[in-house]
């Protein structure tokens, strides 16, 4: 009996790796479209649920919506992210959700928007610990004229808006987004 036992043990363990590697193995060689560095962002036009995007809007009316598939998105990720990992202070004030809406009708900026809260971690050092902020939309403003041109807006729910500043300047950031701001600029101007 134990000489077919172990054989019987060994095929079905065998059987079984075999099987979760079929189904973990497809996620794990798929392969990422490769998407030229010089392409523009798509505008895309309808909201979709519970999928992070980020916003590029134009002063003046027009924005770009962009996705993790579009092009250009997780340049402008990666960069929003590094801002916010560069928070170094934060304003005495705070804006509530119809501020920074009226704020962001008359500004150009750019919005990272999440379906769930995320925590982000920062170098604004509180009581020896990096700050965490919790948020589900961060704004970063390209063009107002009466703040910091470093300040960020993070805004969680309904409530109201934290306002933080950045040791980070705009540079990448604006350079990421002047060919979106100019291809809209370009839309706005058709119309």
């Amino acid at each position: 009996m134990k000489k077919i036992l172990y054989p019987v043990i060994a095929c079905a363990a065998a059987a079984a790796l075999i099987l979760v590697a079929a189904l973990m193995l497809p996620d794990m060689v798929s392969e990422v479209p490769e998407i030229p560095e010089n392409q523009t962002a798509r505008p895309t036009g309808a909201l979709r649920e519970n999928v992070s995007f980020i916003e590029v809007r134009a002063r003046g009316g027009g924005s770009t919506l962009l996705y993790p598939e579009d092009p250009g998105y997780f340049a402008l990720e990666t960069e929003c992210l590094e801002q916010i990992r560069c928070i170094s202070g934060q304003y005495k004030t705070g804006f509530s959700r119809e501020e920074l809406d009226a704020m962001k009708q008359n500004s150009t900026y750019v919005a990272m928007y999440f379906p769930v809260p995320t925590t982000f971690v920062t170098s604004y050092i509180v009581d020896g610990l990096p700050k965490e902020i919790l948020a589900d939309e961060a704004v970063f403003f390209l063009d107002l004229e009466d703040w910091s041109g470093n300040m960020i807006v993070m805004r969680l729910g309904d409530g109201g808006c934290g306002v933080w500043d950045t040791s980070r300047d705009r540079g990448e950031l604006r350079d990421l987004v002047d060919p979106i701001l100019l291809e809209l600029r370009t839309r706005m101007g058709d119309d």
